[in-house]
């Protein structure tokens, strides 16, 4: 038996996907629960976005349609998607998925100076370009038009790795280009969020070409991403945007860098940006990601680096071959620390979604397990 929650309904669960556009516009969008992953916005010309808002701008007339099948929002078997990334059903309910959680340092001068911590997603794509490992990567940039929006970035070369250089804390559409991105590339590597790592593997589950396409999944730690639009209005009322480069929320702050130096702001109010979505999301460190980063909130030169699957073992491999990334463990007490901020999420989304439209496809155990923490 497995468990479905959805809302407070909890019961035996046939997963019953192949629903239309106009569905996932009822559902997901309608409902607010859209997280911008980008995934249905090169798959189907009737979804647009703007300002990390998606619509559906007209009906498209089909009665099943992938983009219901991969949101990241609509039913999610867990256990199905791991067995299909990993070989194996997860054994940490709290993680996921994992060989070792290391702490790991770009070993480049010019890589650690551009990078906002310790620059590891950037040596790992730098390295694997070279290695011709890949010959494109899906990551996301700052826009020139628009103050502190990121925008999806197809990187052809090393050289363009450094361009997407520096964390985003709102809700970059990366995955919008990822078909383009394809026909262009035969090796492609994408930096994603955790709602965007499953967004890949559950649309590598309908097509299983791309298992090999899409070559090296690198997800980021994220508790929750800001909604541009409300942070926008926010910062107007502080300072002049277009002096803004970029921005950072270090543990409990949020900091602000400007043409003329840092500037920090109130972080309860930022907070409270949050998008919605986020706080029915099951994941904060990538599960589903061959190579999972965040900061270690604890060494700022440095980042959290969580191996999980062959080919994220691989890619690490030959950078640490290649000197051009350090590792060490991760101390234990850091660990700790890691898996209790992952279980509470877990907890505070399984407390939440009587609230929400939202799905998840449990293993009894799991569900118990996470549940019965104290």
């Amino acid at each position: 038996m497995e468990i479905l929650i959805q809302g407070k309904e909890v019961a035996d669960y046939q997963l019953k996907l192949k629903k239309s556009p106009q569905a996932l516009e009822a559902e997901i969008l309608g409902a607010d629960l859209c997280c911008s992953c980008g995934g249905c916005l090169g798959l189907c010309p009737y979804f647009k976005i703007r300002h990390e808002k998606v619509a559906l701008l007209e009906p498209c007339g089909l009665s099943e349609g992938r983009c219901y099948d991969i949101c990241p929002r609509t039913e999610t078997d867990f256990a199905e998607l791991n067995r299909q990334v990993f070989g194996q059903e997860r054994r940490d309910y709290v993680l996921g998925t994992l060989r070792a959680v290391l702490m790991s340092q770009s070993r480049d001068s010019s890589v650690k100076k551009a990078a906002q911590y310790g620059g590891t997603v950037s040596a790992l794509l730098i390295q694997a370009f070279e290695d011709k490992a890949i010959d494109g990567a899906i990551l996301a940039r700052t826009s020139e038009r628009y103050p502190l929006l990121p925008e999806p970035f197809l990187a052809r070369n090393a050289g363009d790795v450094l361009l997407a250089r520096g964390s985003k804390y709102t809700a970059c559409p990366s995955l919008a280009i990822l078909d383009e991105s394809l026909r262009q590339c035969e090796k492609l590597a994408v930096v994603a969020r955790p709602c965007q790592a499953l967004a890949i593997r559950k649309r590598q589950a309908i097509e299983p070409k791309l298992q090999d396409r899409i070559a090296l999944v690198l997800g980021l730690f994220c508790m929750w991403a800001l909604d541009y639009r409300d942070l926008v209005k926010h910062l107007k009322n502080h300072l002049d945007l277009h002096t803004a480069r970029k921005f950072d929320i270090p543990y409990n702050r949020f900091v602000v860098y400007t043409k003329s130096g840092p500037c920090e702001l109130d972080f309860e109010p930022i907070r409270h940006l949050r998008r919605h979505t986020c706080d029915i999301c099951y994941d904060f460190t990538s599960e589903l990601a061959d190579l999972s980063v965040g900061s270690t909130e604890w060494k700022d030169k440095w980042n959290t680096l969580i191996v999980r699957s062959d080919q994220g073992q691989v890619v690490l491999d030959a950078a640490l071959s290649a000197g051009t990334l350090a590792v060490k463990n991760l101390p234990q007490d850091r660990v700790e620390l890691l898996r209790t901020a992952s279980l509470n999420k877990k907890k505070r989304v399984l407390a939440g979604l009587s609230h929400s439209g939202a799905y998840l496809k449990l293993d009894p155990q799991e569900f118990n397990w996470v549940t019965s923490q104290a």
